[in-house]
């Protein structure tokens, strides 16, 4: 059995952990960090600048718990569309990922911000299930469980799609793609993400 609980701050590491080990071979991750061997080290600390800023300001932060085992399996990180970011950002992402990587992970943010809609809604930041729970519908109720509260604030949501996949799944609970050429993400060593966008439920 899984229950759907709010993101604690001792849930932080484990949460880390989870977003690291579900995005390790995204083309974005490959991107960022083509050394596989470097990769979790440099992203898991780039993820907990954005868990430890979400867990404290965002808008929700939900995670999906094993009931037998208690393992954290998956987790949802919403924030508000006027939320600033982290605080002196580009200065602590430097000190993770080091001068040579710095353009490319600033670059990187540059583009996941890029033609972001200016109605105010919440932004999907992360959303990742463990590999080996994926495709048994836990991404997709950890949906439901904020776009309830969306629906209820007629507020819509945003986020941007990893890959084909994740849009698919995406298109399943509501969201569409934005208009015209900015719904397609082009990332510089291949692969692309996909801006998509939900409105409110009225039923």
């Amino acid at each position: 059995m899984t229950i759907v609980r709010a993101a604690r701050e001792q849930d932080r590491d484990r949460i880390v952990k989870l977003i690291d080990t579900s995005f390790f071979h995204l083309d974005a991750n490959r991107w960022l960090v083509p050394e596989a061997a470097q990769r979790s080290a440099i992203m898991r600390g780039y993820f907990t600048i954005h868990v430890n800023h979400a867990l404290s300001h965002g808008a929700a932060a939900q995670v999906a718990v094993d009931d037998t085992s208690s393992a954290i399996i998956g987790v949802a990180l919403w924030y508000t569309s006027n939320d600033p970011g982290p605080a002196d950002y580009d200065h602590r992402v430097a000190a993770i990922v080091g001068e040579p990587r710095l353009q490319r992970f600033l670059e990187f943010d540059e583009l996941l911000h890029h033609h972001t809609p200016t109605t105010e809604h919440d932004y999907l930041g992360f959303l990742a299930v463990a590999p080996d729970h994926q495709a048994r519908g836990i991404g997709g109720r950890l949906l439901r469980e904020h776009h309830r509260r969306l629906d209820h604030q007629a507020r819509p949501a945003y986020l941007v799609a990893s890959n084909q996949h994740s849009a698919r799944l995406y298109a399943r609970h509501g969201y569409q793609p934005l208009p015209g050429a900015r719904y397609e993400l082009r990332l510089p060593a291949g692969g692309a993400m996909y801006r998509m966008w939900r409105v409110p439920s009225t039923n």
